[in-house]
């Protein structure tokens, strides 16, 4: 008789990343996980912040307990757990950290708190940081290929649900977990995995960073004491509640998860790199925002001399960009509308465009509602998850320009330069260090993969 069982994704991950050494990953991924990894402290210095960050840290200060791992850009110290989660939502709070397309979402907000902190509590050196996090990287690839774009198109948030297993594997990983207990940390952390798309554009998006964080490590600590779990969550349970069209019988096979952990392991994907964002605000806006100031910049375009403004992207993109007109800096993040007012009138989206004062211009409010978004018909047929967007300009006088944009600049497939990366850390981290605390935060956490012990580090993201 043929075996109808599902096939044991969560067995086999755990047996890969039980058996994964920190030698086993070379060089140029950890090169990569380190620029993934300081990129992130970067945004969640200038996060700290932000009234969910501030929120965040209030309550990890009530409920933390033990002090063991730093606040970055406050002081105080708190538990692994609850430093994951404070230091995770400071990291999301503006959007600004990296994103990937295989996860659908946001890798480092969620793997570089928990590691940073659990690597502060037990001394791990930066190179078993750099090692846990690519073993992190690859597994949150895995689920993303087995569970992709269904999951996303259901309406649940993958920075929350594929990140919280992620974590988990990197967490276990950093702790040294045999096979069996990364088995129960996966199967734990897929059932404390959840996050829903309806949540952006509010205080709620950043905590989903926060509380995936968070989730990991807990999922670790308790496989670690013991505590035990299905042994095939994620091949049955996961896949029929987050990625299946439907129940019973077969559900469990919606997807296919011997083809998604096949490629798991060296070489390993975070060698390739991830998304670097260089506009603080959904990933979905950005060759929009590239387009505009690009072709205001060829054409001269001038707030004051247009008429209209038009966008053309994805179905996923008008999905998720659910703000026609944004009343605040969390809905500018999540609307076409704002972002490409704000690149016409100011020549760049950055921080300071997303303050309640800016949004608020009445320049800005104006030409917000004179842009059309629409879906492009193409897009729709072909490839309704891309991110290419068109915008044009008609200018007063029936003048019409336009401009395409496949890529955003930061792009896997369009990397910034080391010294870009610097440029972006230190406009981040000096909304909470002085440039002296700024430069020195950078040099040191440039030189993770030889640090022997990371105290002294974190000590470099707190205001002296």
């Amino acid at each position: 008789m043929p075996d109808d069982r599902p096939w044991p994704a969560t067995r086999e991950l755990a047996r890969r990343i039980s058996s994964t050494r920190t030698g086993e990953v070379d060089a140029p991924a950890r090169a990569k996980a380190r620029e993934a990894v300081v990129d992130t402290l970067g945004v969640a210095l200038a996060g700290a912040g932000e009234e969910c960050a501030r929120l965040a840290r209030q309550l990890a200060d009530r409920e933390g307990g033990a002090s063991r791992a730093a606040l970055w850009g406050a002081g105080g110290r708190t538990s692994p757990s609850w430093a994951a989660f404070a230091n995770g939502t400071a990291g999301h709070a503006l959007d600004f950290d990296d994103t990937d397309f295989i996860m659908l979402g946001h890798p480092s907000v969620v793997l570089s708190p928990a590691l940073i902190a659990l690597a502060e509590e037990r001394g791990r050196r930066g190179e078993e940081i750099l090692a846990a996090y690519a073993v992190g990287f690859e597994t949150i690839h895995a689920l993303g290929r087995a569970l992709n774009p269904r999951h996303y198109r259901r309406g649940f948030h993958a920075t929350a649900t594929l990140g919280t297993v992620g974590v988990a594997a990197a967490c276990a990983r950093l702790m040294g977990l045999d096979e069996e207990r990364v088995c129960h940390a996966l199967s734990l952390a897929a059932s404390g995995a959840a996050g829903l798309g309806c949540n952006f554009g509010t205080m709620t998006k950043p905590f989903h960073a926060g509380q995936a964080s968070r989730a990991g490590v807990v999922a670790a600590l308790l496989a670690e004491m013991g505590f035990t779990s299905g042994p095939d969550a994620l091949e049955t349970g996961f896949t029929a509640a987050l990625a299946a069209e439907g129940i019973g019988p077969g559900a469990e096979r919606f997807a296919d998860w011997e083809g998604a952990v096949k490629p798991w392991g060296p070489p390993w994907d975070i060698a390739r790199g991830v998304s670097v964002k260089l506009h603080p605000c959904c990933a979905m806006t950005h060759t929009g925002i590239d387009a505009m100031i690009a072709l205001c910049e060829r054409e001269g375009v001038r707030a004051g001399e247009v008429e209209a403004i038009g966008a053309t992207s994805s179905p996923m993109a008008k999905k998720i960009l659910r703000y026609p007109f944004a009343r605040t800096g969390l809905e500018g993040k999540f609307s076409m509308q704002f972002c490409l007012a704000s690149a016409v009138v100011d020549g760049r989206v950055s921080i300071p465009q997303f303050e309640e004062a800016s949004v608020r211009r009445p320049l800005v409010e104006s030409l917000q509602r004179r842009v059309t978004f629409e879906v492009d018909p193409e897009l729709a047929r072909d490839d309704p998850e891309s991110h290419r967007a068109e915008v044009w300009v008609r200018l007063k006088g029936g003048r019409e320009v336009r401009r395409m944009e496949v890529r955003p600049k930061g792009h896997v497939e369009r990397p910034i330069p080391a010294g870009e990366l610097r440029e972006k850390f230190m406009e981040c981290a000096l909304a909470s260090l002085s440039k002296d605390q700024a430069e020195a935060a950078w040099e040191g956490w440039w030189g993770l993969e030889g640090a022997r012990d990371i105290g002294p580090l974190t000590r470099l993201l707190q205001p002296a």
